[in-house]
């Protein structure tokens, strides 16, 4: 074997070279870009759960309480969202309970436990206000019939947080 022959062997080894750590790079950012998304993917899934959760709860405190023709002046004053001191979550009875509410959330895998002490740490932060019809994404001084929970999941695995919107609305249904 010649030298011409000896350097066609030595090229290809070093393109081979070459071409297997362009696969194994390609297959490693990929698998990172995967698990980012199912990190997302998971705080999303934590916001929707509190939206949800909320779903479950009266409007406001005083709906059954004050006549619905006293809404919405009626309803829990807009400077004074959140839960009362006897309070305490899961055990929230109305939407605005969750105004200010802040939890760390532990996630180990698939697998959600509120209670969990170990995994991988989101930190949820909700804030409700009410809001009009007419532009729900700003804040009002007053009462009205739609109130917006803002709920964001924060985790030092995502880059950025994610922010889940719903804007609840009262009905006025005559009791």
């Amino acid at each position: 074997m010649g030298y011409r022959e000896l350097f066609l062997v030595l090229a290809s080894v070093v393109l081979m070279s070459l071409l297997m750590l362009q696969i194994n790079t390609n297959t490693v950012e990929g698998s990172e870009a995967l698990q980012q998304l199912q990190l997302e993917h998971t705080a999303v899934s934590i916001a929707q759960q509190f939206i949800e959760e909320a779903k479950s709860k009266k409007f406001d405190a005083n709906v059954g309480v004050i006549p619905p023709s006293a809404m919405p002046g009626g309803f829990t004053p807009w400077n004074s969202l959140g839960n009362g001191w006897w309070e305490s979550y899961p055990n929230f009875n109305d939407v605005d309970d969750y105004h200010n509410f802040s939890r760390t959330i532990y996630v180990n895998g698939t697998t959600f436990n509120p209670n969990a002490t170990s995994g991988i740490p989101f930190t949820v932060n909700i804030q409700v206000h009410y809001v009009s019809d007419a532009n729900p994404d700003a804040s009002v001084s007053s009462n009205t019939y739609f109130k917006r929970m803002r709920v964001t999941v924060t985790s030092s695995f995502i880059p950025s947080s994610i922010v889940v919107k719903h804007v609840f609305s009262y009905y006025g249904v005559n009791l």
